[in-house]
């Protein structure tokens, strides 16, 4: 015994190796040791995150709301985009290809192989140089041999109606064939079998009061009746559509190939040959595309460089990735506020845990856990809801229009990545509060302290040398890229890459100020503290615990001031266009005067002048369908040149100003443009003149029509009391050069006054059809104009142009029909985009405030119990929650308002006046809107925190034992 001592203590080593061995029972082994275990840091962070079920409930809806949204939105989006077997669905039906004229019959055309309507020509080919006499193919003389073809076209005919005629588009062809059922589809009845038989949309038959069975007379371009045998539609319309489906044959060829009627619109369907993809190019050589069903599902390697390359989805989930690049970021201030209270709940939690020897990486890994799950849960909820409610937009939406609903899609790899950015986003919410977790006084926590965590003067220093830094470097950095955007737009270079390089810094500058601005957050809660000791107990309360607690408050704020910010730039933004747009326009008349030129065209679509006779008829008929309105008839005069010689005049401008830009007085296009069709003298009476200016003549302009003399509405036409007018004779269409650079035939001095008008219009000169005639100025009665209440509805619209398809006549083709340009003055298109964004700004304003509120009344339990315990009116907590809620909103509001102005002023920063003919964008602010936006939104959140923050009762107070 007594030398077994003295060996273990001569031998240190085996003294310790024995006292292991008395320990621990046996020898022990050197192994290495993990820094935490992950699994059950998940399994303590999963049952931690659902122990407050209320605090869980809020992550997992911030969370799961957006992504519901997306979710919604992606399915939607996804379901008006068709698949290649939905597109041929539609584009052949049955058929195995279809054939279509896409230019003249010369080599050198090619069509890409899935986008078969997208063609490029060969460099110095036959095609490349054709013009207006090239040939044209024949579709029907290249049908394949033996091959079975249907050909369809479309013209508009004019049907007889019960009150009027009715224009309608006819569709011409086998339609009803069994091969092109997907492109048209028979609804009820049976096909037409003979060639007085038709078809007809069910709004048709509505429209005309008819019923199957029934006779439709055709009035025009042919006259012919047809027995309605059944109803059918085509599937890229919807139900509203109307349309006459007749037999091939019908309608008279407008040119001498039956097949080129409506070249554009004439397709020849092959219901059993496809050809191949040799056989195409071939068929391209002549003009002709050709889309074939075995092509486009097996295409060949050969692909145009232009096709493909753009489509609309990829539009909208690029506009829906940054949206949701936005959103995440929201998502994470407000889960991460959430996160960083629920830290500071469980405070002793994590003592325990560490003080049992749970290392920082566990405890970070607890509650990073909480976060993954978390966010697990709000991506699988609200990926599922999404979804749901995206079937469901999708079901009521389709209204059996395949062009617009081809099927309901639902793209699981993007469901996919809007949950991983959903489960992301409750991840990175969790890290701050991680790190926050590891800070902890472990002692004070086991006791039960929750005061809240002292400064650190060290992070102190680097808030203030970080907030001037990123305020200075953002304002001059949004300033200057904004200068270099104008400046670099000046630059006659297409395609300017390096204007978007400074848009990234016009877009990166202000989101530098916001990071500055909250970091500066606590100084500014700071101050509202001082300054809220003025306002009465339950608002200094407020102020100070905001400021007490920036780890819930500040993540509010920023998120209001980020919304805030960008309803801001998009109101800014479009304050700034609707100006530039009032500072741009042009008047034609008086509001609400409807005008329109009765300008004719020849058979090759060159202008034709004016005819009196047809201005006569036009008149007719558009007071037949006004029938309560004064159609007044004017005369003007004929600027641009025919093909063959014509006689122009133009009054003279004898200010002949060169304007670098466009303004709507001295410089405006009306003035500048002359020569090119658009009338500058106006002939009439003095009730004509009083409809156009809007308001009864004065004497002088009475006396002045009355004495044969001439009224300008343009002071640069005036001179000595006269204007001059210039007159060309035998100009052609060949004549090149402009009528200012040109010697005038004759000139006409007419003794003239002035009347200038405010705003001014687009009547030059204005006489009586006497002056004109005595002074040889050549007018022709050629516009039409009408005082309307409004603009003319759709149904009024094609009322008029039925009226004019029935009793135009040959006139038709030199005349497409009345075309009203109504005067509604400069009306601001932008009142639904400002609602909207004021909605969404409201929105999260209201969600970001009632997660504060709710974080501050989970956090504050305690401090509600002492104010109970000392006698303070349970109102005072509704009182507190509303000041909060208007101290954190008018501070996010006000400066995210402020900072928005901030890249549009930097895009309206001009020093000069830009290269000539160039309009830059004015810097103007919508204030009343701003104001709406700074102070109405604070106001409407606290007055809605007033109301829902709970009830005027005594909380339960917990007493420790």
């Amino acid at each position: 015994m007594n030398r077994r001592r003295r060996t273990a203590g001569a031998d240190p080593e085996h003294r310790g190796a024995r006292g292991a061995r008395g320990r621990t029972g046996r020898t022990p082994r050197t192994r290495t040791r993990t820094p935490f275990a992950l699994r059950p840091a998940l399994m303590l962070g999963r049952r931690l995150a659902f122990a407050k079920v209320g605090r869980a409930a809020l992550i997992v809806s911030l969370i799961g709301i957006p992504t519901a949204g997306f979710a919604a939105a992606a399915v939607v989006v996804q379901s008006t985009q068709p698949t290649t077997e939905e597109q041929l669905r539609y584009d052949l039906g049955h058929a195995a290809a279809q054939m279509r004229l896409s230019g003249p019959d010369l080599p050198g055309m090619r069509q890409d192989r899935v986008q078969w309507q997208y063609t490029e020509s060969a460099r110095n080919s036959p095609v490349a140089t054709a013009d207006e006499s090239s040939p044209w193919a024949d579709l029907l003389d290249h049908v394949p041999s033996g091959a079975d073809a249907i050909p369809v076209t479309s013209a508009q005919v004019v049907v007889a109606g019960p009150k009027a005629p009715v224009a309608v588009t006819a569709v011409e062809g086998s339609t009803w064939s069994p091969e092109l059922d997907g492109h048209w589809h028979v609804l009820t009845g049976s096909a037409p079998t003979a060639s007085d038989q038709a078809m007809v949309t069910p709004a048709t038959l509505a429209r005309l009061d008819l019923a199957v069975g029934d006779t439709v007379t055709v009035t025009d371009p042919v006259r012919a009746r047809f027995t309605v045998t059944g109803t059918m539609r085509d599937a890229g319309s919807g139900p509203d559509g109307e349309g006459v489906f007749l037999p091939w044959g019908t309608l008279p060829a407008e040119t001498p190939v039956p097949a080129l009627r409506g070249a554009a619109d004439t397709t020849v369907y092959l219901p059993h040959h496809a050809p191949t993809w040799s056989e195409i190019r071939g068929l391209n050589a002549h003009g002709i595309v050709v889309e074939s069903r075995p092509v486009v599902l097996d295409p060949p390697d050969e692909r145009l460089a232009g096709a493909g390359v753009s489509s609309v989805a990829t539009a909208y989930f690029g506009a829906l990735a940054l949206v949701g690049v936005f959103a995440a970021f929201e998502v994470a201030l407000l889960a991460g506020a959430a996160f960083l209270v629920g830290t500071r709940a469980d405070t002793r939690t994590y003592a325990i845990v560490t003080s049992v020897g749970g290392e920082r990486g566990f405890v970070r890994a607890v509650v990073a856990g909480s976060g993954l799950v978390l966010g697990a849960a709000g991506a699988v909820l609200g990926t599922a809801l999404g979804t749901g409610l995206g079937v469901l937009a999708v079901r009521l939406l389709d209204d059996g229009n395949v062009t617009s609903w081809p099927g309901l899609h639902v793209p699981v790899l993007a469901l996919l990545a809007i949950a991983a950015v959903a489960v992301v986003a409750g991840l990175v919410s969790a890290l701050v509060a991680a790190r926050t977790a590891t800070r902890i006084d472990v002692l004070s926590a086991l006791r039960g302290s929750l005061r809240p965590a002292a400064p650190r003067p060290r992070a102190e220093r680097r808030r203030r040398v970080w907030v001037p830094v990123l305020v200075v470097t953002g304002s001059v950095m949004t300033l200057a890229c904004g200068v270099g955007v104008l400046a670099l737009q000046d630059r006659p270079v297409q395609g300017d890459d390096w204007a978007w390089v400074a848009g990234i810094g016009v877009a990166l500058g202000p989101c530098l100020v916001q990071l500055g601005v909250a970091l500066a957050s606590p100084w500014l809660l700071a101050g509202v503290a001082r300054l809220s000791a003025r306002l009465g107990l339950s608002a200094r309360i407020a102020a100070r615990d905001a400021r007490r607690n920036p780890v819930r408050t500040v993540p509010v704020l920023a998120s209001v001031m980020s919304v805030v910010f960008v309803a801001s730039v998009v109101i800014t933004w479009s304050a700034s266009e609707h100006a530039r747009y009032v500072r741009d326009y042009e008047y034609g008349t008086a509001v609400g005067v409807a005008t329109t030129s009765v300008a004719l065209t020849d058979q090759d679509g060159n202008s034709d002048g004016y005819d009196a006779a047809v201005t006569a008829k036009a008149a007719r008929v558009l007071s037949g369908v006004l029938s309560d309105a004064d159609v007044r008839v004017l005369a003007v005069n004929r600027e641009d040149a025919g093909e063959g010689p014509t006689t122009v005049s133009i009054p003279h401008d004898f200010a002949g100003r060169e304007c670098p830009t466009s303004n709507t007085t001295t410089c405006a296009s009306f003035l500048q443009v002359t020569g090119g069709g658009t009338p500058h003298i106006t002939a009439g009476t003095v009730d004509d003149y009083a409809l156009l200016t809007g308001h009864r003549p004065s004497s002088a302009v009475r006396r002045a029509l009355a004495e044969g003399r001439a009224v300008a509405l343009w002071p640069e036409y005036v001179r000595d009391g006269a204007v001059r007018i210039d007159t060309w004779r035998d100009r052609t269409l060949d004549d090149l050069e402009p009528l200012e650079e040109t010697r005038p035939d004759a000139s006409t001095s007419i003794p003239a006054i002035t009347d200038v008008q405010t705003p001014r219009i687009q009547v030059g000169v204005f006489m009586t059809r006497e002056t004109a005639a005595a002074h040889g100025v050549r007018l022709v009665d050629g516009e039409l104009a009408v005082a309307l209440p409004q603009d003319l509805s759709p149904s009024q619209y094609d009322e008029l142009y039925s009226a004019w398809q029935s009793s135009g006549g040959a006139d038709r083709q030199r005349w497409d029909g009345p075309a009203l340009a109504y005067e509604r003055g400069p009306v601001d298109q932008q009142a639904a985009v400002q609602a909207l964004v004021l909605a969404l700004a409201a929105a999260v304003t209201i969600g970001a405030t009632a997660v504060a509120v709710g974080l501050a009344r989970s956090d504050g339990r305690r401090d509600d119990e002492v104010l109970d315990a000392i006698g303070a009116a349970p109102v005072l907590r509704r009182r507190v929650s509303a000041w909060q809620a208007a101290i954190l909103t008018s501070i996010g509001a006000v400066v995210g308002t402020l900072l928005g102005l901030l890249p549009i002023r930097a895009l309206t920063l001009r020093f000069t006046g830009g290269p000539t003919g160039t309009t830059h964008m004015p810097f103007v602010a919508d204030w009343p809107v701003l104001a709406l936006l700074a102070v109405g939104l604070p106001l409407v959140v606290t007055a809605g925190t007033w109301l829902t923050a709970g009830r005027s009762r005594r909380v339960a107070v917990r007493r420790a034992h």
